[in-house]
């Protein structure tokens, strides 16, 4: 097992049983390995989990400013914004920040189509509107409900 592996494998041990301190270890240790093999798109997921951690531990601020560092790590991808809207509407309770960044990732998609992400796992571009404007109705649907 390589060493990103293993921190993970040791992340996701900890958070299962709420040991947010070892938790944020083992994510720098990914951190570390994922810099060492120049992969953008394990590192800005890594902020992602770290601004997690840190909002159960009560900072929102600073999980808020590791999503928005995310999408700066992989700018290339629409994923890491993709992640940060889903974040904003369901963890965070921000339909407005939220709405924002669904539009900017509809906005990309438009105008870059035949973009595409790199690797070939993740969603082509009009797959990302689509996933955008599904999160836009589900937090239109969540407002109905909830008024």
């Amino acid at each position: 097992m390589n060493g990103l592996a293993k921190a993970m494998d040791e992340y996701v041990l900890a958070i299962v049983d709420d040991r947010y301190e070892d938790a944020k270890r083992h994510l720098i240790d990914a951190i570390i390995f994922a810099r060492q093999e120049s992969s953008l798109p394990v590192l800005a997921g890594q902020a992602q989990r770290l601004g997690s951690v840190l909002l159960k531990q009560g900072d929102r601020l600073a999980a808020e400013a590791l999503y928005e560092l995310s999408e700066g790590i992989d700018s290339k991808s629409l994923f890491p914004k993709l992640v940060h809207a889903k974040f904003l509407a369901r963890e965070l309770g921000d339909p407005a920040k939220a709405i924002n960044k669904c539009n900017e990732i509809i906005s990309s998609a438009i105008s870059n189509p035949n973009q595409g992400d790199v690797d070939d796992d993740e969603f082509s571009c009009s797959e990302y509107q689509e996933a955008a404007e599904g999160l836009l109705a589900e937090i239109a649907s969540a407002h109905i409900s909830g008024s």
